[in-house]
């Protein structure tokens, strides 16, 4: 869909461009395709193309980062607790996959096949896991170590588990999306019941005909950053392990 813009020209939108461009990687090859091949495909000047973009992975990864936007928003304006607000926040960028699968579904395949791009949305991944530990942290006091560890902890078991069931759909792009979705919720039941004490709150109320506990014992000393990943690591396996 086209945006107005001042003068009555149109303006290619992003999605138009990242679809042109997903298209073109898809058929010849991501390393084959130029910028100016997109701007060709899209509709937009090559000028108009590297200042709105840049480059190709900023193409690909074009409605990543404004939908990284929106959900910073979200945080902000929530007034919902803290571990509901970064669970709902996590649940729109799950919505935002599953609603353009011509774009998610390819992006995920050409992603898988080249390794600068998995850094990409490595550090992605990194930026929200950031974002929602630095929310969950600040209902503490300031100095509060441990508070600064759970959030830490709970930020990475919900990417863990919200990663999970996204890479399982876009394995499977024929799922529902309700049924994905409530495959999410399940998994946003599960961070709860471990993430919920550690933060101060409630856990959630276990799903009738549920009885999945997950123990985790760990040596002393172990550094904050490899605790974190090991708890990631062990709510990805029970949600596997389904």
């Amino acid at each position: 869909m086209t945006e107005a813009v001042r003068g009555g020209q149109a303006r290619v939108s992003t999605r138009e461009v990242v679809l042109a461009a997903v298209r073109l990687f898809t058929e010849d090859g991501f390393e084959a395709t130029t910028m100016d091949g997109i701007a060709a495909a899209s509709g937009v000047s090559r000028r108009s193309l590297f200042r709105r973009f840049g480059s190709k992975e900023d193409i690909l990864f074009a409605e990543h980062d404004e939908l990284f936007a929106s959900v910073v928003r979200y945080l902000e304006e929530s007034a919902d607790e803290p571990l509901d607000t970064v669970c709902a926040a996590a649940r729109l960028v799950l919505q935002e996959h599953l609603r353009d699968p011509e774009v998610t579904v390819p992006r995920y395949r050409l992603v898988r096949a080249h390794p600068r791009l998995r850094d990409r949305e490595v550090a992605m991944t990194a930026r929200y896991q950031s974002a929602f530990s630095r929310y969950l942290a600040a209902g503490g006091e300031e100095g509060d170590g441990n508070r600064s560890l759970a959030a830490q902890v709970a930020a990475a078991s919900l990417i863990a588990a919200h990663n999970h069931v996204l890479r399982s759909w876009l394995r499977r792009p024929e799922q529902e999306a309700r049924q994905v979705l409530a495959g999410y919720d399940d998994a946003m039941d599960l961070v709860r019941r471990s993430a919920g004490p550690m933060l101060g709150g409630a856990p959630a109320r276990e799903a009738a005909g549920s009885s999945k506990v997950v123990v985790a014992v760990y040596p002393g000393g172990l550094g904050r950053d490899e605790l974190v990943r090991r708890i990631a690591s062990a709510v990805d396996r029970a949600e596997n392990a389904d």
